[in-house]
């Protein structure tokens, strides 16, 4: 809120890069709404949520923002209307990740869990992926593409459940022992950093931030 406008347009498109997986998936099965129309008022309620400055109305006293967001936005869907208007293309402000939705709509999402455990789970599976597009960056930009690779094979082995060995990334990876342990233990940090950074909104304080993101990944 208090940045120039350069700023606040990156904080709000980092915002909505995380939020409209969730919000996405709240509208397409909770409102029972098709692929198209559900993209369609995603779009709308950010563009609602910009251009009716909803984030001046975030105070610390009335919660967390991830409630915020889901409190706004059944108002959104109960008070909606459809139109003709120039509403849901979003006001020009493009939305990356609905421009394909067949990926999102291929992944799985557990239907029968409460609306509020699915979206919480679906902002989680949203953080991660923004977490480690971010990190992809990062590294890049530092020249620790390597870094990145390392910890990526190590992610994704960990995610399947895979039994995993620092011997199998010394031999695939060309470099010792410890310098596998000691890249993963980098990499583990900077992404703990940026996942908190994702869902750090401004207004909690640490130990609120510990007990967000225990709420959010154990979800």
């Amino acid at each position: 809120r208090k940045g120039d406008d350069e700023e606040k347009s990156t904080a709000l498109d980092r915002l909505i890069s995380v939020y409209w997986r969730p919000v996405y998936w709240t509208i397409r099965l909770d409102w029972n709404k098709k692929k198209e129309e559900a993209k369609d008022l995603t779009q709308e309620y950010f563009f609602a949520f910009l251009q009716k400055q909803m984030v001046e109305d975030v105070q610390k006293e009335k919660g967390r923002f991830r409630s915020y967001v889901k409190a706004t936005l059944k108002n959104f869907m109960l008070t909606h209307k459809r139109s003709e208007n120039a509403l849901k293309r979003g006001g020009g402000r493009k939305i990356g990740g609905l421009e394909n939705l067949e990926l999102i709509e291929n992944s799985s999402t557990a239907q029968e869990e409460s609306p509020e455990k699915r979206f919480d789970r679906e902002l989680m599976r949203s953080i991660m992926q923004q977490s480690l597009e971010e990190l992809k960056r990062v590294c890049e930009a530092k020249g620790k593409g390597d870094y990145f690779l390392l910890f990526e094979a190590y992610y994704q082995k960990e995610a399947s459940g895979e039994k995993i060995s620092y011997e199998s990334f010394q031999e695939e990876f060309g470099i010792g022992f410890h310098d596998v342990k000691n890249r993963l233990t980098d990499m583990r940090t900077r992404f703990r950093e940026i996942i908190v950074g994702f869902l750090q909104d401004g207004l909690t304080s640490e130990r609120e931030l510990v007990s967000e993101i225990r709420e959010v990944f154990e979800s």
